[in-house]
């Protein structure tokens, strides 16, 4: 659910190794959480409250080191702290994390800085960290508007909490971006129904809704593989995502990717630099940074991660050198995902790479599947390709 070789290319063992600017965005992943939840496959420290110091000093060691060649601290256009649950942190511990950042980083006056949140414990004294440093976009977890999907999926908010909420954080901060899930076990169309509804009534910014998936380790995973929890039916989940499109539409959001809706002008900036293939830097356990053709992740474990930085030692756990090839086809299997589609002419400036000559065969059958459609200046997913995202992008990686 929304998933040829030629003489004229460069040669495959050939590195994309040009030095490029400075990146203009930043990723910071905070681990921290109350619990994990059954259907969660990141890197967090679930009850583990106690480590949140330590994990301050380790991300601002880090980042000082990853930066220590500059001289003047890098200017960004994006800065996104995710999770885990950053707003988990108390007041104390939120000034001192973004007294971190803005020790090492300069916002542009018209950045976007967004911030992942939950409505439980989203307290006025957290809700007021958050504005007087400069949090102009926040990614509320939300997922339903259904008591009993929430319990399912092992929130601990209400539907009350999320709508009191809102409705405090709007008058600070007006960029509020709703997080849905939706294809829950045991979940009926109906139930589906209410929470976009309930959510559109909101009026927030932006609306991301995202399909349950079954990642292996989770606890989701052993249930199902238990008969414990049902998957519903693919044609129940296409039904829900396809109903939740012309609804958004109808109520004056555009889609802009796969699972991203926006007013106009109030795209996730942050987001679509990864779905442009920008570089950015990323900072915290298991964050994965992309610069001068190089992708490297953090090792997933916080305590590996630690004991690393204090060490001296990089933290980095896997690290991938790409090849024009290898970027090209990345850049083209991320950007599918953005739906105005993938430039033809960014790619070749890039990587060096003509898409028609690339991809070959794999773009001639994708067409004729009717996944994917070209015009002179793009290739772009069509409405039955976002439906099979997924595969259109393993096709072309």
């Amino acid at each position: 659910m929304p998933q040829q070789r030629s003489e004229s290319t460069p040669m495959e063992s050939e590195a994309v190794s040009i030095k490029t600017a400075n990146p203009r965005s930043v990723y910071v992943h905070v681990p921290f959480c109350l619990q994990r939840c059954g259907y969660c496959d990141f890197s967090i420290l679930a009850g583990r409250d106690d480590l949140i110091p330590r994990y301050l000093e380790s991300l601002d060691l880090e980042i000082s080191r990853s930066l220590e060649h500059l001289i003047q601290p890098p200017v960004l256009d994006t800065l996104f702290v995710g999770g885990g649950t950053p707003t988990l942190l108390s007041r104390s511990e939120l000034e001192k994390l973004f007294s971190i950042l803005f020790k090492h980083f300069r916002l542009e006056p018209d950045a976007e800085f967004s911030v992942e949140a939950n409505p439980d414990g989203l307290t006025d004294e957290r809700q007021q960290v958050l504005a007087q440093f400069g949090v102009n976009r926040i990614s509320l977890g939300v997922q339903s508007f259904d008591a009993e999907v929430l319990k399912r999926l092992d929130r601990k908010h209400t539907p009350e909490n999320v709508i009191e909420i809102f409705e405090q954080l709007s008058k600070m901060i007006p960029n509020i971006s709703l997080d849905l899930i939706y294809g829950v076990p045991g979940q009926s169309f109906e139930s589906w129904q209410e929470t976009l509804h309930q959510a559109i009534a909101l009026d927030p910014a932006h609306i991301s809704m995202y399909a349950l998936t079954f990642e292996k380790g989770t606890a989701f995973w052993t249930q199902r593989s238990k008969g414990q929890l049902i998957q519903v039916e693919d044609s129940l989940e296409v039904r829900m995502y396809q109903w939740a499109i012309e609804q958004l539409k109808s109520r004056g959001y555009s889609q802009y990717e796969i699972s991203n809706f926006s007013k106009p002008s109030m795209e996730s900036r942050h987001n679509c630099a990864y779905w442009l293939g920008q570089s950015y830097w990323a900072y915290g356990p298991g964050a994965s940074r992309f610069v001068d053709g190089v992708r490297s992740t953090n090792h997933r474990s916080s305590f590996t991660w630690m004991k690393r930085i204090e060490a001296g030692d990089s933290p980095v756990d896997i690290f991938d050198e790409l090849n024009t090839e290898q970027r090209a086809r990345e850049l083209i299997a991320i950007g599918l995902r953005y739906l105005p589609g993938v430039e033809k002419s960014r790619i070749e400036e890039q990587t060096g790479h003509r898409i028609e000559i690339l991809l070959g065969k794999e773009l001639v059958n994708l067409k004729e599947r009717g996944w994917i459609e070209e015009t002179k200046l793009c290739i772009r997913l069509t409405s039955e390709g976002k439906l099979f995202a997924d595969a259109v992008a393993c096709e072309v990686i």
